[in-house]
């Protein structure tokens, strides 16, 4: 299954072209991952007109949905974005295959000048507002709360929650 096609059936349960096109103007979550498998393409077409359609592709996520999704972010299929708005995915970051991210999720580097960016794996589900930093690696269907911040490794079923964050083992 091709990355827009999981990501249409994740957001809008719709298959085929039909639902495509009924998925773009009524499931924001798959108009945004679309988006970004755009902003992808362009990135590694290159050139200018890869460039171009990079650019009008993340001005229209930004503009459209409050959304920055780096085009050099790695996402695997099945991104599902049930409420799209004011989500960062940073340069560098790698998501896993079926991963849910919840409004005003960030993801990315600690600094600028950090070379690290975290790694979310399968399944992994990141609820409302949190932000997951430099070397966080959230495991396979690990849960990441709401608000919680994440800076160190989430094993695979964990769950980081806020205040302060406690890290489980998987049941």
């Amino acid at each position: 299954m091709t990355n827009w096609r999981a990501d249409l059936f994740a957001n809008c349960n719709r298959v085929g072209i039909k639902g495509a096109i009924i998925g773009w103007f009524t499931c924001p979550g798959f108009a945004v991952a679309v988006l970004y498998r755009v902003m992808r393409w362009g990135r590694v077409r290159g050139g200018a007109i890869g460039a171009l359609v990079a650019v009008l592709a993340d001005r229209r996520a930004v503009k459209r949905y409050a959304c920055h999704l780096s085009g050099r972010a790695i996402i695997g299929p099945g991104l599902r974005l049930p409420h799209p708005v004011g989500i960062v995915i940073g340069a560098g970051t790698v998501l896993g295959r079926d991963v849910t991210v919840y409004q005003h999720v960030t993801l990315g580097r600690r600094t600028a000048e950090a070379p690290a960016n975290p790694r979310v794996g399968d399944r992994a589900v990141l609820y409302a507002g949190a932000v997951v930093v430099g070397e966080a690696d959230i495991g396979d269907d690990a849960i990441v709360g709401a608000n919680a911040v994440v800076r160190h490794i989430v094993p695979a079923g964990g769950m980081a929650t806020l205040g302060p964050v406690r890290i489980s083992p998987a049941p």
